[in-house]
């Protein structure tokens, strides 16, 4: 439970209307419009802006971006600003509310080469819970935390081929992938599976991580669906374990 005091004698867990807290009122408008892509992989005003739109104090405007950043919505850095990630509310892992910062887009450099488009095969389908038969374009690379640092992470994305005329514009970046493939193809992600499994890693993990062979690596899976239901996306991910940490914040609110 969120309890603080505020400046200028605004009671945090007071709203204007009686019931709600304004500093909820106000986190509830910006997921909303962050939702609505209108701050998708940008920057949000700054936090005298936000004071001045919504006639609130610096502190409530502090409070509702700290909810923000614990849900993992946007990033928060001295100097630089407060950042969107990439996305919607409703792209983020269903898991009850817990904030995932697997979604690193904002945080992170992917390169990658168009592999071409290819038949899932009975096996393949099967791991990755799709239909054998059906054809996909894959794409394979890797994903950095700085564009010239180490390799956090080999992944192999299976675009559906019926987006095939959107994968030419897709671009290596910070820009998660399957946000830009919304956007262009015009759709919203209405949910996202996730699996996660430890491994040994492979020659190819090992080789293109620079790990020894048989080093554990955890393997992350996530289907990517839009709001009919269809999966558009899936990405398969090989993480060094001593490169990679999985964190959750639960808040109690």
């Amino acid at each position: 439970m969120d309890r603080a005091e505020s400046p200028q004698g605004e009671k945090p867990n007071q709203s204007r209307a009686g019931t709600m807290p304004r500093y909820v009122q106000v986190a509830n408008e910006l997921r909303a419009d962050i939702g609505s892509g209108r701050f998708c992989g940008g920057q949000l005003p700054t936090e005298t802006m936000l004071c001045d739109h919504y006639n609130v104090s610096r502190f409530t405007v502090r409070e509702a971006l700290r909810r923000l950043q614990a849900e993992g919505l946007i990033s928060r850095r001295r100097g630089s600003g407060t950042r969107v990630y990439a996305g919607n509310p409703a792209s983020r892992l269903p898991i009850s509310g817990i904030a995932d910062p697997i979604f690193y887009a904002a945080e992170a450099h992917c390169d990658f080469d168009i592999i071409g488009t290819m038949t899932m095969g009975p096996v393949k389908a099967a791991d990755l819970g799709l239909a054998a038969g059906s054809r996909w374009i894959q794409l394979a690379g890797k994903r950095r935390r700085e564009a010239s640092g180490p390799a956090t992470a080999l992944t192999d994305v299976y675009i559906h081929v019926d987006f095939a005329s959107h994968v030419a514009g897709l671009r290596p970046g910070n820009q998660s992938l399957f946000s830009q493939l919304a956007r262009s193809a015009g759709f919203r992600i209405g949910r996202v599976d996730q699996d996660l499994r430890a491994m040994a890693a492979g020659s190819r993990e090992a080789i293109a991580l620079g790990i020894p062979r048989r080093a554990p690596v955890l393997r992350i899976v996530r289907s990517y669906r839009d709001t009919g239901g269809r999966v558009v996306e899936v990405s398969v991910s090989a993480h060094p374990g001593d490169r990679f940490t999985y964190s959750t914040h639960i808040s109690a609110d």
